[in-house]
């Protein structure tokens, strides 16, 4: 394993878990906050595996990833900022690495995809995120008391004591979007894993 995915300040299983249940949330067939329909759902596990029999999981995270990080741009249109679908450039390449050392992870693909392609239109995202282990009620109490940017686009916060929280609020911050109106949450300070462990 790579040593860089072994850090102890990147709990890079946490934030593909983020990235995964937010980016199913975001899809046309739950809350149209991004243009994927359905390829976290059932639509993607009938075409998935027909593709790519044994690494549609992964295949199918980045092009949900890639889609929602560009929508979150498009809505908030400033790449100095950071956000769930756009880290530091580090983060990023950890997340990578693990992406691919995930490849033949089959039972924690089948089985959170199984979780992933359950989640339908209207979905409740409090409750998506919750029983994902993602967010606990501090996380959701925090986001509540926050202020949306201009026009309802964006969900302006501060990193939160540790790289971990700060990620579960990113994730949490999602739900303050509306159907069809996506508030992009985005740290007000940028962060890195090293940065945050120091607090």
């Amino acid at each position: 394993m790579n040593a860089d995915v072994q850090s102890p300040a990147v709990d890079l299983d946490l934030l593909l878990r983020a990235r995964l249940f937010v980016a199913r949330l975001g899809e046309r067939d739950v809350h149209s906050w991004w243009a994927t329909d359905g390829i976290l759902g059932a639509d993607g596990a009938f075409v998935g595996p027909r593709v790519l029999p044994k690494t549609h999981g992964t295949g199918r995270a980045r092009i949900a990833f890639a889609v929602a990080r560009h929508s979150c741009l498009e809505r908030h249109p400033d790449r100095a900022v950071q956000h769930l679908f756009l880290l530091d450039p580090e983060t990023e390449d950890r997340l990578d690495a693990y992406l691919v050392e995930r490849l033949d992870a089959f039972d924690w693909w089948a089985e959170t995809l199984r979780q992933l392609e359950a989640i339908g239109e209207g979905a409740d995202p409090t409750e998506v995120l919750r029983d994902a282990q993602i967010a606990s009620d501090a996380d959701f109490t925090h986001i509540a008391d926050l202020e949306l940017g201009p026009d309802g686009r964006s969900l302006p916060m501060e990193p939160a004591d540790t790289w971990a929280g700060t990620i579960r609020r990113l994730a949490t911050g999602f739900c303050r979007s509306e159907p069809s109106s996506l508030a992009v949450p985005y740290l007000t300070e940028s962060m890195t894993p090293a940065a945050a462990e120091e607090l």
